[in-house]
């Protein structure tokens, strides 16, 4: 008896955090660039694959385990790409799961010979259901403590599938860069007997890049940076800003995020200070960070672990304007984390 009405607080505390967080999110922000914009596919590397797992409040039974993939292939004519995220999430002790898989183009151009910008595109098949039964109702409790198999409640097994349609533009040169995207924009339905709308989800993005130091070692980059950067996100009732602070001394990289600033945030259970690491290992890069809790909620149920692990093809001499055939190559590189 004491078990399920555990579970049936576990429902209860599940939901409206549910309800606030509609999408997945990740810690390691640009290890996973193409979730916050389909702009970032192509500005990096000639084709790039990476795949995050997340494990979040790992102490709380039915925690949220978030896997993906995202890669993108630079198309020949060097100015388009073409992007694939694949991702799935569960969710809470109901089995509540979200599956996605999402194509992406985005076109990048110079707009003079200091700025460019890119715009992309995505559109995205979804599909989201809960395992009933996994779940115990109020009218299912007896006096004596034991259960009905049966329930009034009405039980939809049928998983809800949906389009998503996104879009977005990063503006940047060598040193920053400014990024501006829409997700769901057609605000598709996502309930199961009733109409409810996802809303629109708008995330804003920046940051710098201070090198200190920096030098070329058989045509590959080596540097002593410090990049700060922003994140701002805002969906229906739902808004959260992040600042963080990251430093690469060739290969490695550390960072520290403050997640859920309290003046431009307002659900508190969500704040976190995250300890970010990584590391490159030729074409590879593993990335590992953790949630330190700041919230009682949070503090209970374990923060969260996230690990990438990213594979990344870049020809240097394009990207760093390297002379091609007796040409001084102008392609202006984003600025790399």
């Amino acid at each position: 008896m004491r078990l399920k009405i555990i579970q049936i607080l576990c429902l209860f505390c599940w939901l409206p955090f549910s309800s606030i967080a509609q999408d997945m999110h990740f810690t390691q922000q640009y290890a996973t660039r193409l979730h916050l914009n389909p702009a970032y596919a192509g500005l990096h590397a000639d084709y790039s694959g990476i795949l995050t797992y997340r494990n979040q409040w790992p102490n709380l039974n039915g925690a949220f385990v978030t896997n993906q993939f995202a890669g993108y292939y630079r198309l020949k004519n060097q100015t388009s790409s073409a992007g694939l995220v694949v991702a799935t999430d569960k969710a809470g002790e109901s089995g509540f799961t979200k599956f996605q898989v999402g194509g992406q183009y985005a076109y990048q151009t110079n707009w003079n010979e200091k700025l460019a910008f890119s715009v992309g595109m995505q559109l995205s098949y979804n599909s989201q259901s809960l395992d009933y039964s996994r779940l115990i109702f109020g009218d299912q409790l007896n006096d004596n403590g034991t259960t009905n198999t049966n329930s009034l409640e009405l039980n939809f097994y049928d998983p809800v599938r949906y389009i998503s349609v996104g879009t977005g533009a990063v503006f940047y040169n060598n040193s920053f860069w400014v990024s501006l995207a829409g997700h769901h924009l057609n605000r598709p339905n996502t309930g199961y007997d009733q109409i409810s709308n996802l809303p629109a989800k708008v995330i804003l993005n920046g940051g710098y890049k201070l090198v200190l130091n920096k030098y070329y070692y058989l045509n590959k980059p080596y540097e002593w940076s410090l990049t700060p950067s922003f994140t701002y996100t805002h969906q229906g009732s739902f808004k959260k800003s992040d600042i963080a602070l990251y430093t690469t001394y060739t290969p490695f990289t550390f960072g520290l995020l403050y997640r859920g600033l309290p003046l431009l945030s307002n659900y508190a259970y969500d704040q976190s200070v995250s300890l970010i690491g990584g590391v490159v290992i030729n074409t590879w890069k593993i990335g590992y960070s953790y949630d330190v809790p700041i919230s009682p909620f949070g503090t209970r149920n374990g923060g969260a672990h996230e690990i990438s692990l990213s594979f990344e093809k870049i020809d240097y001499n394009k990207i760093f304007k390297k002379r091609v055939s007796g040409k001084n190559y102008k392609r202006i590189a984003l600025p790399a984390i």
